[in-house]
């Protein structure tokens, strides 16, 4: 119920209004989702490279290694479970990134936008 004020006093105007709500952006549970994954597929890739590459996840998340955008696409299928839509290729960078650290953040900023314009309309 809406009120207004009038004459001293707080007086119903018989309206009533709906405030829709967006739901709170799971950003820990989308980054540990991806952060999980890549650090998967980079072990992945470097076993069949027979590279080298930190064995410590917190190092190897920091680590300088060249993380195709092609790869971080396919990944993004881990978010199916978390999120009310589907990530594409729009989140991801054209031309890949440097590390884990970095695919993870910038990906994490686009799919938070993606949430947004999906629950447009919907205050906080």
């Amino acid at each position: 119920m809406l009120y207004v004020y009038r004459a001293g006093a707080l007086m119903p105007t018989g309206s009533t209004t709906t405030v829709k709500t967006a739901p709170t952006f799971p950003a820990d549970a989308v980054s540990t989702a991806l952060r999980d994954e890549l650090i998967a597929a980079v072990r992945e890739e470097a076993k069949r490279k027979v590279q080298p590459i930190p064995t410590k996840p917190d190092q190897l998340v920091g680590a300088s290694i060249e993380i195709d955008s092609l790869a971080v696409v396919e990944i993004l299928c881990v978010l199916d479970d978390i999120l009310p839509f589907q990530a594409d290729e729009r989140v991801v960078r054209a031309g890949g990134y440097s590390s884990i650290k970095m695919a993870v953040d910038h990906v994490v900023g686009r799919v938070e936008q993606e949430w947004v314009k999906h629950h447009k309309g919907a205050k906080s």
